[in-house]
């Protein structure tokens, strides 16, 4: 398994292109973030060549919905544009949301004039638009799904069942599932299981613990068997650390990765 480490969350006691050199200096493989529009990203490029690491991912949305018919003109043209970024920058997966979220993370559409049946099949004919696209660029697009009991009230795609469904009737190497723990045990538990027998459409996996979205260690889940079972699998894609540290940065990172690597 390779390892990456989300510095919009982990290492803000530093300005934000030290945050790449604290991760290369604790021995991640990657750095990944959230938005790359309000990012200087020729020095992102430059810290994380100066330091020996990729870029795991970032996220693909511009803006609007996967949900409405009439965001998708707008909303692939957003995504198109973020490939774009992603092949300047050599990252290989950039992640998907149905939704548009706010600067809080909030959702800010809801969409009560469409039936389940419309939005599932706008945000599967938004899919199917998009995976020629990202399988020309050569980069991987991971639809997330988030919580919708504690984080984001209203997210459409908030069940990994469905997300795994969506990806399998699109049926393209380039559209594959970021497998979110920290969300789907606030949503549905039953992670090793769900994991480990759906690797086939799963491309980038996170990690906190619950509740709180806190380092491994500090809550409900044994990461140290989900661990385990990842490793037994042969998972080889990446393993992302994206929480909220209730210690210094550095010494959540570091174990971490301790429990990462047994």
């Amino acid at each position: 398994m390779k390892s990456s480490v989300c510095i919009e969350m982990i290492y803000t006691e530093y300005p934000f292109l030290e945050r790449i050199e604290k991760a290369a200096q604790a021995g991640f493989d990657a750095v990944e973030f959230w938005n790359w529009h309000t990012k200087d990203l020729p020095a992102i490029e430059e810290a994380v060549e100066a330091h020996g690491l990729g870029i795991a991912t970032f996220q693909a949305n511009l803006g609007g919905t996967l949900i409405h018919p009439d965001h998708r003109e707008a909303f692939v043209a957003g995504i198109e544009q973020s490939l774009g970024k992603a092949e300047d920058l050599g990252a290989e997966t950039l992640f998907l949301l149905t939704d548009e979220l706010g600067e809080d993370r909030s959702v800010r559409y809801q969409f009560p004039e469409l039936s389940d049946e419309e939005k599932v099949q706008s945000v599967l004919h938004g899919l199917k638009l998009l995976a020629p696209l990202a399988e020309d660029a050569g980069v991987t697009l991971v639809l997330e799904p988030l919580n919708t009991t504690v984080d984001h009230a209203g997210f459409y795609l908030n069940r990994s069942a469905q997300g795994f469904d969506l990806v399998r009737k699109v049926d393209s190497p380039r559209i594959r599932l970021l497998y979110d723990i920290y969300h789907m045990q606030v949503m549905e538990g039953n992670i090793i299981h769900t994991l480990t027998n759906n690797l086939d459409v799963i491309g980038h996996i996170h990690v906190a613990d619950v509740p709180g979205r806190h380092e491994p260690g500090t809550g409900e889940l044994n990461y140290a068997n989900i661990f385990q079972a990842l490793r037994e699998t042969g998972y080889d894609g990446y393993v992302g650390f994206e929480f909220d540290p209730t210690v210094s940065s550095e010494e959540a990172a570091d174990a971490s990765l301790e429990l990462l690597n047994g």
